[in-house]
């Protein structure tokens, strides 16, 4: 562990004074590290869900094309999820915030992609825009890690894919009610939630390094080259394998509820409504605030298993 010269160990790049004063106090640390968390993530669903709204079953798609449409971008992201292994871990703290624009710039020139191709290739273009995304949760995620009140931060980025799902689809939605075309609605999307990226990003880089305390409490957070990836891996392969695998199994029922909640609603008998997605999910994202955020009581990793 490298010695610790004194409580702060950094200074946010473009942060004010007063705003650096302000990040020392733990409850102002917790409110700006939660909300910038929970916005930045939930803005970046912007230029992933918002599609999903659609039923991509009229000319120029044909019915049944969806499911196409969202295995190619859920291909994409899960691909993302193994480059990330590598990129996320091996980054300097000093390039997240510029990373994170970068991947969600890639993805919306992917949904421009797909309004302007020809609907036979979309699969093509929703591929490309999952790829990126799925680094974006590590980047923002690399933000709050390592400090004693992480469980607590990461509750409100954990709630924010919750509620951005139903947000982003409610956004799709209004768009679609508005004579956005079913091609031009994701990118359409997507560019209404970039000024909040950036906004929620910015948030993001001017949140300190942990103190010294943390550092004590938790261990310091630093990048992981090669080799230290691969010891990681043989020390702790087969639990991670199995800890990966039930994630699995639970991603992929979310994401068949997330993903056809338009016909779903629709075979209740709601529709119309764009709202409904986000009603929906602010009851679900309520719950799961709640007790994440009780694991922070909960000090010791074998009490809490």
């Amino acid at each position: 562990m490298k010695p610790i010269e004194s409580e702060t160990t950094h200074t946010p790049p473009l942060g004010s004074a007063i705003l650096t004063s302000w990040l020392t106090h733990p409850v102002v640390l917790g409110l700006w590290s939660s909300s910038a968390a929970f916005g930045a993530y939930a803005a970046m669903y912007g230029f992933r869900k918002p599609f999903t709204a659609a039923t991509f079953d009229a000319d120029p798609f044909t019915p049944g094309q969806k499911a196409g449409l969202i295995l190619a971008q859920v291909l994409g992201y899960t691909l993302s999820k193994f480059i990330g292994v590598r990129f996320v871990s091996a980054l300097d703290t000093k390039h997240r915030a510029l990373a994170i624009l970068l991947l969600v710039f890639i993805a919306e020139l992917a949904l421009l992609g797909f309004a302007v191709a020809p609907a036979s290739v979309g699969f093509l273009f929703l591929f490309l825009n999952g790829l990126p995304l799925g680094m974006v949760f590590g980047l923002v995620l690399g933000f709050l890690e390592g400090r004693r009140m992480t469980e607590a931060f990461i509750s409100g980025l954990c709630a924010s894919f919750i509620v951005a799902d139903g947000v982003t689809k409610t956004v799709g939605a209004w768009l679609l009610a508005q004579g956005v075309t079913e091609q031009w609605m994701p990118a359409a999307a997507g560019g209404l939630f970039l000024l909040p990226l950036i906004g929620f990003v910015w948030m993001l880089q001017q949140i300190p390094l942990p103190m010294a305390a943390d550092v004590v409490a938790r261990s310091e957070r630093a990048p992981m080259k090669a080799v230290d990836q691969r010891n990681w891996l043989k020390r702790h392969g087969p639990p991670l394998a199995l800890i990966t695998l039930a994630y699995l199994l639970l991603t992929v029922l979310r994401s068949l509820r997330a993903d056809f909640a338009p016909e779903l609603w629709k075979a209740l008998g709601i529709e119309d409504d764009p709202s409904v997605f986000t009603r929906s999910e602010l009851w679900v994202a309520f719950g799961v605030l709640l007790v994440n955020g009780c694991v922070v009581c909960i000090r010791s990793h074998r009490n809490a298993f």
